[in-house]
């Protein structure tokens, strides 16, 4: 768990930041407000007493530390990792697990109050944070409350409403130049936010475009030295965000919302070498990865005498296609064509009393076609499917003071029923699962400054149905599968402390905890060159400690901070069947594509100048350790070092900004055709930052 991070968070604060009508700096506040998060989903409640394994980064921290993407993100959050990173809108995370690009996403992704759900392709969606209001993230399984695909965790992202009262505005420009790039980086941002009818009526715009250059060459042939094509992944990333926020009446909030996403890169971030970064035997072919995506939602919230109702309904559409060339002239496509809709209500108390509790109800219709082809120079062959589900749940918690609110205890249910099929245009594949989740919690809450809990909870992943061509080729391996998996099921067991000073110049958490997955959903080689699949590949225990440590100094305007995270994770049991395929891995053996530690350390420090001048800065290292891959052999661990330096005056911001200084390439996957380069750092990254803000 973690209190106010580094003395910046300001989400949903409840106390003012201003006294005696001047504006106080963030390090001078921080001792006095309360951050709020809502991710209970029984309305806010301060960071400090929830009892489970969570983070809140508001939007001026995320940009106080140059944070602008999820990538960006998960450094800063203990346990996690990016798995695998196939272009600038297919990047695929988890937290204390381990990760496949396949499959329903082992972490559930909420915008606002609507679920991101690519049915079988578990992608993060490819938000940026121009508009934030804050972040939050819930380490472990959580089952209850979010449902399928929650098996490692959830990541929440809380834009900003509409202000009925005022007009907002904000700005922001960019530009970098990245090492071995063939030209410099770009971007611009903005939103604004105007009342429509005072205190009723109000809606908000926002979005950005960026072009960032490519910094990766292309060799039609063997490496040789001399590229054929220079600076080939160029990257394009563009958004759209409007928003109505109305409030017919003091106890009636609705919020419509329109999301259009749209991230787009030549060539993917998959290499043949990490230090020089190139692409080989591509026989002159250009490769791509883009996507468009576009989310549709609809909030409802009706406040009444002791409880509260609350809607949200969302349609996410996308349009995503890949094409990787393959040595020496053959080539890999794949265009996806995912539908979502989802709707859930709710119902949670909000009484001062006691008991406190939500139930509810969601349901979701959605498919994910595939239209895959897979091109070598013998043979040709077309693994174009469909998955479709459709399913439902009902989930509730219940919780209740006891010795005036200092011992908690909490009891959670959700029941989940999916029918789920898989079409290849000759057959249809039906399967169908009923899984139940829980969650127990007893929390100790002695003072406003110390917050105890033990927790044991289960969350699940959905059943991975993979194509005929994936079958056969596994087959042939030895590995005998079918079309669909059993789903990957999670159960945690916590014990988490949360401690801070009372001047709140110390804040102190810590998470121990043991995860158990059965039937792990793993790639798997296969015998057919350039198809891999998937198999329930056994069980395994995940025992690990989070760690957080931020200290307001006594030198004004310096902060510090550590986040890490500590992780042994072995198998317990492994498919007999696969483990011939695959000798390296057994009882045991660690478990493939999970992280042994990561941690990041951060120095924040602000002053004022003069003329009411501000600088501030931040560096942060940040520190991934090592994994193992499916052949057996480990990638080698790695650390990064940015920086942000700059100086504000009122709405004014300019920093100059760092990312990657020491020039890190790693880490490097080992691949039967040579290394190859897998979710590793971008290049160093030198540039600048301008922004304009009415708050």
């Amino acid at each position: 768990m973690t209190c106010a991070p580094l003395g910046v968070a300001q989400a949903q604060q409840s106390s003012s930041a201003e006294e005696g009508g001047q504006k106080t700096s963030p390090e001078a506040t921080d001792a006095v407000q309360e951050v709020v998060v809502t991710a209970s989903k029984t309305g806010g409640q301060a960071l400090q007493t929830v009892p489970m394994a969570i983070q809140a980064f508001s939007g001026e921290e995320l940009k106080a530390r140059n944070i602008a993407t999820v990538g960006d993100l998960v450094s800063t959050i203990p346990g996690a990792f990016e798995g695998f990173r196939q272009s600038v809108g297919s990047r695929f995370y988890n937290l204390r697990g381990s990760v496949t690009q396949n499959g329903d996403s082992p972490l559930g992704y909420y915008l606002d109050d609507v679920p991101f759900i690519v049915t079988n392709f578990g992608i993060a969606p490819p938000v940026r944070f121009i508009d934030m209001d804050r972040v939050e993230v819930l380490r472990g399984p959580q089952g209850t409350l979010y449902g399928q695909g929650s098996s490692g965790g959830v990541f929440i992202f809380h834009t900003r409403d509409p202000n009925l009262s005022d007009i907002e505005y904000a700005a922001e420009s960019e530009g970098s130049r990245t090492v071995g790039a063939e030209g410099f980086n770009y971007g611009v941002s903005g939103a604004v936010s105007v009342p429509i009818v005072k205190d009723r009526l109000a809606i908000r715009i926002s979005g950005g475009t960026s072009r960032d250059a490519g910094w990766a060459d292309a060799y039609y042939g063997p490496y040789d030295g001399t590229p054929d094509q220079k600076g080939v992944n160029k990257a394009k990333n563009d958004d759209l965000r409007l928003v109505a926020l109305l409030r017919p009446s003091d106890n009636v909030e609705i919020r419509a919302q329109y999301w259009h996403f749209q991230p787009r890169q030549d060539f993917t971030g998959f290499t043949a070498s990490v230090k020089p970064p190139y692409f080989e035997n591509t026989a002159g072919q250009q490769g791509f990865s883009n996507g468009d995506f576009k989310l549709w939602s609809l909030a409802a919230k009706v406040d009444f005498d002791g409880f509260s109702l609350t809607s949200a309904t969302s349609n996410l559409e996308g349009d995503f296609g890949i094409k990787i060339p393959l040595s020496p002239s053959g080539s890999f496509s794949s265009r996806f064509l995912p539908k979502m809709f989802a709707q859930e209500l709710r119902v949670n108390s909000t009484t001062s009393g006691p008991l406190h509790w939500v139930a509810g109800a969601s349901y979701q219709d959605g498919e994910g076609p595939q239209i895959n082809a897979l091109v070598l120079p013998t043979a040709n062959i077309n693994a174009s499917n469909n998955t479709l589900t459709k399913n439902y749940a009902f989930f509730g918690e219940v919780s209740y003071d006891l010795m005036g609110g200092k011992l908690v205890p909490l009891v959670g249910l959700r029941t989940y029923h999916d029918d789920r099929s898989f079409a290849d245009g000759t057959a249809k594949v039906p399967t169908k699962a009923s899984v139940n989740t829980w969650r127990l919690n007893l929390a100790y809450l002695p003072n406003d400054n110390l917050t105890m809990f033990v927790s044991a909870a289960t969350g699940f992943r959905p059943g991975i149905v993979q194509s005929r061509v994936q079958v056969e080729s596994l087959t042939l391996a030895g590995v005998p599968v079918s079309v669909a998996l059993d789903p990957e099921e999670s159960k945690n067991y916590e014990f988490g402390l949360k401690w801070r000073s009372d001047d709140r110049a110390w804040t102190v958490g810590v998470n121990l905890y043991q995860l158990q997955y059965t039937n792990l959903q793993t790639s798997v080689t296969g015998g057919i060159n350039g198809v891999n699949g998937f198999a329930n590949f056994g069980d395994a225990t995940t025992k690990g400690v989070d760690l957080e440590l931020h200290w307001r100094t006594p030198i004004r305007g310096l902060a510090l901070g550590f986040v890490g995270n500590f992780n042994d994770s072995k198998y317990d049991s492994v498919n007999p069947v696969v483990a011939a395929a695959q000798p390296l891995l057994r009882p045991g053996a660690r478990l493939i594509n999970t992280l042994d530690q990561n941690y990041r350390i951060d120095i924040n420090y602000s002053r004022d100048l003069a003329n009411d001048l501000e600088g501030f800065g931040n560096l942060a290292l940040s520190h991934s350790g090592d994994r193992l891959q499916t052949n057996g052999f480990p990638t080698r661990p790695y650390d990064q070092l940015s920086a942000t330096i700059g100086v504000r005056r009122g709405a004014w911001e300019f920093a100059f900004v760092g990312n990657n200084l020491a020039d890190e390439r790693g880490p490097t996957f080992v691949g039967t055709n040579g290394p190859l380069s897998g979710s590793g750092p971008t290049p160093r990254t030198l540039g600048f930052r301008l922004r304009v803000a009415s708050r």
